[in-house]
């Protein structure tokens, strides 16, 4: 089966590729696709990551996550500047592409991150990435 979002898909790969979230470590970030939105629950989330039911889930709003990585400071020097446009370009893909877009914290200290919205062909697509916050 050919997916429908394929080109979307390809972008955010694009926009991520090489690009690290930044906590206490730095980690990569990986592009999240499930077909059928309406299957989709905190549930499902929980089984891709293997998490216990028990996990705790935090959300977050879409941009309020990006707040720190998209703003931009004037002790930045050039790579962090270039490093700041990357993730305003990946924030505007995402705000374009994708509608109802949630942050979603699994866990406490090693915390996977999913940001992910609804394709206009009614399928889920985003990002995951690691935060640690001790």
């Amino acid at each position: 089966m050919t997916n429908p979002d394929q080109e979307l898909v390809e972008q955010l790969e694009l926009a991520t590729k090489d690009l690290l979230w930044l906590s206490e470590t730095e980690y990569p970030m990986q592009v999240v696709y499930w077909q059928d939105a309406n299957n989709f629950t905190q549930d499902t989330l929980l089984q891709q990551h293997n998490c216990s039911p028990d996990t705790k889930i935090a959300t977050k709003e879409f941009n309020a996550f990006f707040t720190v990585a998209t703003k931009s400071e004037t002790w930045h020097n050039e790579a962090e500047q270039a490093q700041v446009e990357r993730y305003q370009a990946l924030v505007n893909l995402m705000a374009e592409n994708l509608t109802n877009i949630k942050v979603y914290l699994l866990g406490e200290i090693e915390i996977a991150a999913y940001i992910l919205g609804t394709t206009q062909h009614k399928a889920i697509a985003g990002i995951t990435t690691q935060i640690v916050a001790t």
